[in-house]
């Protein structure tokens, strides 16, 4: 049976206004493009770069023949989230020792701002080979807004991310491990691979608000390797402005999805 668990945190100095900066510089670095004026749309993960958050939050800690995977990302934005302001944190973690599910609230005087929702899981590392992208049959009307092709990111970004976000996952920055699991280098955090399709995003709608998004991680990247972003009009309803986002390798073998909803301004 899974654990459930509930906890609060309270985080006097908020999102550090210095490490989104620089969050929003790494993102443009990698897809050759500005953020425009917005967040990050996945800031808040800077939120639990402490490692008195991360105790906090009880993260799945994988044991030595095994790694962390990120499978499920998503957020919702109900307020904008300011920088260096207090914030409280509600959490509630559903879990076992192979998997868990978190729930995060976020809420700036007492006005709920976002929620996130996270599943993670561990896996053995000689299982790791076995989660490659696989062929999938791009809708037609696939880049409609836009292909980005070319793009890839390097240790020293990857090594950034994971010194702001506090991600201590040896998976994506030890070179000799991914080696002996048969990689050809560590893999890219799925946070980050899917943080990069924000600058296509803002150039396909540059007058929208972020309301949602929600991704799922399919397999992993590696360091170094090229892939594509693809942004697909999945046209209006009553919640906004619909995009979907594809991140791919060369072949078109699917990384990610993720489902994207705005709000124009």
């Amino acid at each position: 049976m899974p654990d459930v668990l509930h906890s609060d945190l309270h985080l006097p100095e908020g999102l550090d206004a210095r490490k989104t900066y620089e969050f929003g510089l790494l993102i443009a670095d990698i897809a050759g493009d500005t953020l425009g004026p917005a967040l990050p749309y996945l800031a808040p993960a800077l939120l639990f770069s402490s490692p008195a958050a991360q105790a906090r939050i009880g993260v799945l800690q994988p044991g030595d023949d095994e790694v962390l995977l990120h499978d499920y990302q998503a957020i919702r934005y109900d307020a904008p989230l300011p920088c260096n302001r207090a914030l409280e944190i509600g959490l509630t973690q559903n879990g076992t020792k192979t998997g868990g599910d978190y729930a995060i609230s976020v809420s700036c005087d007492g006005i709920g701002a976002l929620r996130l929702d996270t599943a993670l899981r561990v896996v053995l590392r000689r299982d790791l080979l076995g989660l490659k992208p696989t062929q999938f049959r791009a809708p037609e009307s696939l880049a409609t807004l836009g292909l980005r092709p070319g793009l890839s990111v390097t240790q020293a970004q990857v090594d950034l991310y994971l010194a702001l976000s506090g991600d201590s996952n040896p998976i994506h920055s030890d070179a000799p491990m991914a080696e002996a699991l048969g990689l050809a280098a560590p893999i890219v955090p799925g946070m980050l691979l899917v943080s990069t399709i924000q600058p296509a995003c803002h150039s396909a709608l540059p007058n929208a608000q972020l309301i949602s998004l929600k991704a799922r991680f399919m397999a992993p990247l590696c360091v170094g390797a090229p892939y594509q972003i693809a942004l697909q009009d999945r046209g209006k309803s009553d919640a906004g402005i619909r995009l979907r986002a594809y991140l791919m390798t060369d072949s078109a073998q699917a990384l990610a999805v993720a489902d994207l909803v705005f709000q124009a301004t």
